[in-house]
């Protein structure tokens, strides 16, 4: 252990202080006089210049919001986390460290390699302790946790008061959980004797508590909720299943050898990847049941493959993701009567629980298969946990499996058909909640031809009897019975958007997928809300009360994100960035201030600046960005490149810092210190005719700028990845606008990307041309003409604009066949084409020397085409 005192170490030099500090103001004040002030000439970015940029990443707040803690992240890796005082000028810096933990107001500690570094924020004192795998501060502050490393595998716990004196000692710990509130610790450990499981309750004075001790088999799949502790305990043939009340000390046994009904052929599941889940009373315990090893035999990969028509899923399923039917099962163990129910099974193999874990709600995930959507429709059954009584009360549901249970269980919120229905539990009764209220609760934009998705469902109230409900700008409380609606902000009269920002802490560890309840909101102590205006870019947040409604607390035309509230005081944190201005970690109480400046080098650098295009399609106003170049000069016209999706102009006020790394080799910043305007256009698509629509959308926009006077309307390219890569190759066999074209990891025939399977989802991909991006919305076979018509591979005898191509060689996410085929067809006729093919590599290039090359190589293929510089030797066949 070392410790470093800088406060200490400085003493020494206290008495030239005032001399120092004094020559520093004189040197200052003499630099910032107009008579000699000199500023520092700007110059354009260069490649060696990227790496001075970093990311800004908002960390934690402490309780009451005396300090913030932000980490920058370098090109280089060398990324360093920060500790800042919201009130004084004092920063704390820890190279290499990632994530940390406030201690109250008083310590902050991280974690850099296996070095446990802890700051002392009032002293100034940094202790270092290595050999550290984990650690934790204790929710009342008056104990740090650690988990030291030892040389067999194991783990010493110990446990030191805030003064760093050692307070307990445990060797050979093998895994350890936190009470919820970490007041608490449940540990396992092994020694001479065997293993054990015990727990250590931090309070004034800490106490430890042996629950089991010598055992021959180890503990495992711990859990802790109030006063209930539950485990496993493993055993090849039959795994006991434990609970323990620490208020009494009563120990349980669940032992599925002597508990009537329990299937021979299943056993308590050892899989340590499954969360034990406990009711809030501790009296039941959700558990899981593992078939037994027969069922599931391994796929002989020299065996025939059988593929059946009729088959619930294609083989691929079965070969990589396994037999979803043998998946564990859910049940539950009644701990004071020692009875259990088994609650999916083969034929319902998954579920999840009410609000208060006293009903289960289960569904057979295929139960349509097969079908041509990404998630089939399922029945869904809801079985009384106390009677096992089981019941349908959905068929055939779509509704992308959106079920939502009420905290306090005794409602389900769904969407059915552009409307929200509430499931009540104890009457058996849907209701429409949403018939009455003239408005939306629907995305009305959505241009893909599959139902209409809710804009989302805020939460429940506390007293379980209304939910919040969003539409396109505000928030709705709409009672379960339907008959109260009430809106509860006023965005949509100026169209600014109010979402709920949830401030639950995290938990310690991740919740089962079994616990699925909306969340608990008290619209009697008020809600925080994230507010944006989508057609500026103005964001901000505001606090809402029920007697006051919204109020403004930020509110900057800039992207206001990464929002964080003191849990003890009314103190924020959030991040403001704008593409002009780098990302600022700023502090709120009353009133904003910044505490940091990220990438203050930029003032030395001439940077572009943004502007919003407006243009019609239809009767619909679409926006585009316009980023300009950094020397942008009003006497020239620029050349322009367009990058393409569906929807940018959300990225108005986003900072896009210069990188030699991207995994689809297009960066903003680095092509407008290269002279190029850049623009992302908004675009809209109509079914069936993705390639004219997304053309005219594109055209339209492009005529905007051009409008303008700033760009050479015949020095213009055109760039997409994924589907933006099947759009530009699209797009390219409809016009002859463009000089030239970049396109990545690109569908190019919807005949065979349809007719394929995916390793991704290993499911067929019907549903991207049925209902989702391709945007047909029908089969293959029912609308034969608009797949054809839709395929640029198929006319690629139309294409005269140069095409640089790229994919990676195993990408499966979108074949990399797709992008051969479409070499193949302009090789044959004989067009300008280059293919770059990046092996071992997906969808997204990770590598970062190939995503350095794809971003050199998409520059100088641009260069040479709007630029009129010189071909490099990779593409000089193509120019011969």
């Amino acid at each position: 252990m070392k410790v470093i005192n800088p406060i200490q170490a400085s003493h020494k030099f206290k008495r030239y202080k005032n001399l120092l500090m004094g020559l520093l103001y004189s040197i200052a004040w003499f630099l910032t006089t107009p008579c000699c002030a000199q500023e520092i000439p700007k110059r354009t970015l260069t490649k060696s210049d990227y790496s001075l940029w970093s990311k800004l990443l908002a960390g934690k707040l402490s309780n009451k919001g005396h300090w913030a803690s932000y980490v920058l992240m370098y090109e280089s890796k060398k990324d360093t986390l920060f500790v800042k005082s919201t009130k004084r000028n004092i920063t704390y810096s820890f190279p290499k460290a990632k994530e940390g933990a406030f201690n109250g107001e008083s310590e902050f500690a991280c974690m850099a390699r296996d070095t446990l570094l802890l700051m002392n924020l009032k002293s100034g004192l940094l202790t270092k302790t290595g050999d550290v795998d984990d650690f934790s501060f204790s929710g009342n502050t008056m104990f740090l946790s650690l988990l030291l490393q030892q040389s067999n595998d194991k783990f010493k716990l110990v446990v030191q008061d805030v003064k760093g004196n050692k307070k307990l000692e445990i060797p050979n710990i093998s895994q350890w959980h936190h009470e919820p509130n970490r007041n608490g610790l449940l540990y396992c450990a092994t020694s001479e004797t065997g293993n054990e499981i015990g727990y250590i309750m931090l309070g004034s004075e800490i106490k430890r508590h042996v629950i089991l001790s010598g055992s021959k088999e180890k503990f495992q799949n711990l859990n802790w909720r109030g006063t209930a502790i539950a485990f496993v305990q493993y055993d090849k043939k039959a795994p006991q299943l434990y609970s323990y009340t620490t208020k009494s000390g009563k120990l349980h046994c669940f032992d599925s050898r002597k508990v009537s009904g329990f299937p021979k052929d299943m056993k308590v599941s050892d899989a340590t990847y499954q969360t034990l889940t406990l009711s809030d009373d501790g009296e039941r315990i959700f558990f899981w049941m593992k078939e037994a090893n027969k069922d599931h035999l391994n796929i002989d990969p020299k065996t025939v493959q059988v593929w059946n028509t009729a088959d619930k899923l294609v083989f691929d399923h079965k070969k990589f993701i396994g037999e979803y039917t043998l998946m564990d099962k859910m049940a539950v163990w009644f701990v004071k009567s020692n009875q259990f129910l088994q609650i999916t099974n083969r034929q319902h193999p998954r579920g999840f629980l009410s609000g208060d874990c006293k009903n289960a709600f289960i569904y057979d995930p295929v139960a349509y298969e097969p079908q041509s959507s990404f998630d089939g429709p399922i029945d869904l059954y809801i079985i009384n946990l106390h009677t096992g009584n089981k019941k349908r009360i959905l068929e055939k549901y779509s509704g992308d499996h959106l079920t939502i249970p009420s905290p306090g269980g005794k409602y389900l919120a769904y969407p059915k058909e552009g409307h929200w229905w509430i499931y009540d539990i104890n009457t058996d009764i849907h209701a429409n909640i949403s018939a009455s209220v003239p408005l939306s609760f629907f995305r009305q934009n959505q241009d893909k031809p599959t139902e209409k998705a809710p804009y989302g469902l805020g939460g429940w109230t506390v007293q379980d009897n209304s939910i919040v409900l969003y539409d396109q700008y505000d928030l709705w409380q709409v009672s379960v019975d339907g008959k109260i609606k009430k809106r509860l902000t006023k965005g949509r009269e100026i169209e600014r958007t109010y979402r709920i920002k949830d401030l639950t802490p995290a938990p310690i560890y991740p919740e089962d997928q079994i616990v699925a309840k909306g969340k608990a909101l008290s619209l009697e102590k008020g809600l925080l809300l994230e507010a944006i205006h989508k057609n500026s870019g103005v964001s901000g947040f505001f606090t809402w009360t029920s007697t006051i409604g919204e109020k403004k607390k930020v509110w900057e035309a800039k992207k206001i994100n990464q929002i964080i509230k003191a849990s003890d005081s009314h103190s924020y944190t959030y991040v403001q960035q704008s593409y002009e201005t780098a990302p600022a970690l700023m502090h709120y109480q009353k009133t904003s201030k910044k505490i940091f400046q990220s990438n203050p080098q930029q003032q030395h650098f001439y940077w572009g600046k943004t502007e919003a295009v407006r243009y019609t399609i239809g009767d619909e106003n679409l926006s585009g960005i316009l980023y300009y170049p950094t020397d942008y000069k009003k006497e020239f016209k620029y050349p322009m490149i367009v990058h393409i999706y569906e929807r940018q102009f959300q990225y108005f006020n986003n900072y896009m810092p210069p990188s030699s790394f991207a995994s689809d080799g297009f960066n903003i910043t680095n092509l407008t210190s290269q002279g190029y305007f850049v623009f992302l256009p908004d675009m809209i698509f109509e079914k069936g005719n993705v390639g004219e629509s997304a053309t005219q959308c594109v055209l339209t926009a492009i005529d905007a700028v051009i409008a303008k006077g700033v760009i050479a309307p015949n020095k213009i390219g055109l760039i997409g990845h994924s589907f933006g890569g099947y759009l530009t190759d699209l797009i390219i066999t409809q016009t002859d606008r463009f000089a030239t074209a970049v396109s990545g990891a690109a569908w190019t025939d919807l005949v065979s990307s349809y007719l394929y399977i995916g390793t991704t989802f290993s499911r067929p991909d019907f549903y991207r041309a049925e209902h989702d991006q391709l945007r047909i919305g029908k089969s293959l076979f029912e609308d034969m003409e608009s797949y054809l018509d839709n395929s640029p591979v198929l006319k690629a005898s139309n294409v005269t604009t140069p095409l640089l191509g790229w994919t990676g060689e195993d990408d499966r996410h979108i074949h990399y066949l797709q992008s051969m085929e479409f070499y193949l067809a302009l090789r044959r006729l004989n067009k300008r084409h280059i293919l770059l093919v990046y092996p071992e590599e997906g969808h997204n290039l990770v590598k970062r020397e190939n995503q350095k090359d794809l971003g050199e190589r998409i520059e100088e293929w641009f260069g040479y085409h709007l630029k009129n510089n010189k071909p490099k030797d990779w593409m000089a066949n193509d120019f011969q």
